[in-house]
């Protein structure tokens, strides 16, 4: 595309940049005959009105990428875009400063059976430490791998140039969603010196350099804290759930990306850990589903609170927690947990030909620690068609609903979860409201109404503001805080509307982009980003969360990024 097409608010405040395109000839490689028959068919209907071929041609090709599924990377660079049984890795050049076009990077339907079809995406950074090798840019470096679900309930998972890399069938009903979960603790508890957040009563969210004590309300306090890790997880029609273990996972493809551990034995077995659950529903089908980790307790005091919901012991003690939609009956969303330990599932991954590099130090040790077993679980998991059929016929762990809202005339649609810090959730429901749900009260701190088939998405941005700003803490001189805003996109009016945590009665600015538009968040985490490194003296965590972002993908194939301006 040539120039930059920018969509602003009256008030200055919200910036709506279209500064990308997925070019006609990708799109012509991915939908493959269906779209040369787009344009035969519009030619052939009337072939001699002047413009009318062309004006048909445009609305099939808009019907194709509005059943196109898109994944974005963190920073938008690379993209997924996926149509039937087929998937495209797309990069933009990240040194542009002009508007440029996507290119191709890899195109993947290896191991796709006869009848399946794409029905989720998740586009992964990997966690790759350079050992002590400053990158250009000073960053670590990030490897990448596309995860890929399917109709048949297969996962499959492809590195960025295409190669498969392991493929599973957790399940035989089709894969709706994948999520990375981090654990929230991980970005909230961090050594001195580094970023921790810290939550005032108005729900306004910021960063601040320090120490490990947690700030609520301008008390400091030391929390007590579950353990909590990372995990990725996939979420099934009939509302089952898997959450891949991230550790054991982050080094299992960390081998099958050529990086593989020095020292085992050709008869060791990479695996990686999963647990299977099961919901009590009254409908075989769900809207959505997501995993939130077990409950943290941040203060022993907190439990003597009367009228809370978090003075419950099922709330305060569970090992798991779950927020479901169903898409029957007459609950609108519910909240699921359970205080058992589910059992842990071991998946073999397949990397016959993939072990050439070697990792060493704390990666090397983490592995050879808890993750990699020898010869007794290696005859166990080494017949590949045998676990499949054990994993797909085995029942998942039954979790309880803690309680639910009820309305039969509306069902949440979609759940979109807040970076893990905040431990927030924002719900579109069938009656045109936005829900922000606060997962750890269990409590709906807000609504939006009126925004029918809206979409939602978070973003943030970075501010200074003065210390005593915080509940009365004074310290000399401005901190740099993070700023959370949900961004609204209702496609029947083709307006974003952007408002921000802790002031959400009204949008702090709007702009009208037209209808046709599907609202992408981006990951702000990679696989691995909770691991902790370095030595015990210096020890800190793999990768800080960076700043939530998302973007605008409409039926052309344009992309258009949203900016918060501060004024």
């Amino acid at each position: 595309m040539d120039s930059t097409q920018l969509f602003t608010s009256k008030n200055q405040r919200l910036t709506v940049s279209v500064d990308a395109q997925i070019p006609s000839s990708l799109l012509a490689l991915l939908f493959g005959d269906a779209y040369n028959d787009s344009a035969a068919r519009a030619h052939s209907e009337d072939p001699g009105a002047t413009g009318e071929p062309a004006t048909k041609e445009l609305a099939a090709r808009k019907t194709l990428l509005h059943n196109t599924i898109y994944a974005p990377s963190i920073d938008g660079r690379y993209l997924v875009v996926a149509y039937t049984d087929r998937y495209m890795l797309l990069e933009c050049p990240s040194d542009s400063k002009t508007p440029s076009n996507y290119s191709l990077m890899s195109v993947g339907n290896e191991g796709a059976s006869s009848g399946e079809r794409v029905t989720a995406l998740y586009c992964m950074n990997i966690y790759a430490a350079h050992h002590g090798q400053k990158q250009p840019n000073g960053a670590e470096s990030q490897s990448m791998c596309v995860i890929v679900g399917y109709s048949s309930g297969y996962m499959r998972i492809f590195s960025m140039y295409g190669h498969l890399l392991t493929s599973h069938q957790f399940h035989t009903q089709p894969l709706l969603r994948i999520r990375l979960r981090m654990p929230s603790q991980a970005n909230s508890e961090q050594t001195a010196g580094e970023v921790r957040y810290i939550a005032n009563s108005s729900y306004g969210y910021g960063a601040e350099g320090g120490s490990g004590d947690n700030i609520m309300g301008g008390g400091v306090h030391k929390a007590t804290v579950r353990e909590d890790t990372e995990e990725v997880c996939l979420m099934y029609a009939d509302g089952v759930m898997v959450s891949i273990d991230g550790k054991s996972l982050y080094l299992a493809l960390r081998l099958c990306l050529n990086e593989a551990v020095d020292g085992l034995g050709e008869a060791d077995e990479p695996i990686f850990q999963y647990k299977k659950w099961e919901f009590e529903l009254n409908t075989p089908l769900v809207s959505d589903a997501v995993s939130y980790g077990p409950a943290s307790h941040r203060d022993p005091l907190a439990l003597l609170a009367k009228g809370t919901l978090t003075s419950s012991p099922i709330l305060s003690d569970a090992t798991a927690r779950f927020l479901v939609a169903p898409q029957q009956g007459n609950a609108v969303f519910g909240v699921f947990m359970t205080n058992e330990d589910a059992a842990m599932s071991f998946s073999a991954v397949d990397i016959a030909g993939k072990m050439a590099a070697k990792v060493t130090g704390a990666v090397l040790s983490i592995a050879r620690s808890y993750f990699w077993r020898a010869n007794p679980l290696s005859s166990a998991s080494s017949d590949s068609t045998s676990q499949n059929a054990t994993s797909r016929g085995e029942s998942g762990t039954m979790v309880p609903c803690a309680f639910a809202v009820r309305d039969g005339t509306r069902k949440v649609l979609e759940i979109s979860l807040a970076p893990a810090q905040y431990n927030l959730a924002a719900l579109t429901d069938s009656l045109g409201r936005v829900l922000i749900f606060d997962l750890e009260s269990c409590e709906i701190i807000h609504m939006l109404k009126g925004l029918r088939g809206s979409q939602c998405a978070w973003l943030e941005t970075v501010g200074s503001r003065p210390l005593e700003s915080y509940s009365g803490l004074v310290k000399e001189g401005r901190i740099v805080s993070r700023r959370m805003f949900v961004v609204v996109y209702t496609a029947r009016r083709g307006i974003v509307e952007v408002f921000e945590l802790g002031a959400m009665e009204r949008p702090i600015a709007s702009a009208n982009i037209g209808s046709e538009w599907k609202l992408v968040q981006c990951p702000s985490q990679p696989l691995g980003g909770s691991l902790v490194v370095g030595s015990a003296r210096k020890a800190r965590r793999a990768a800080l969360p960076t700043l939530a972002t998302c973007m605008l993908i409409n039926n052309v194939g344009q992309i258009a990024h949203v900016t918060i301006n501060d004024i």
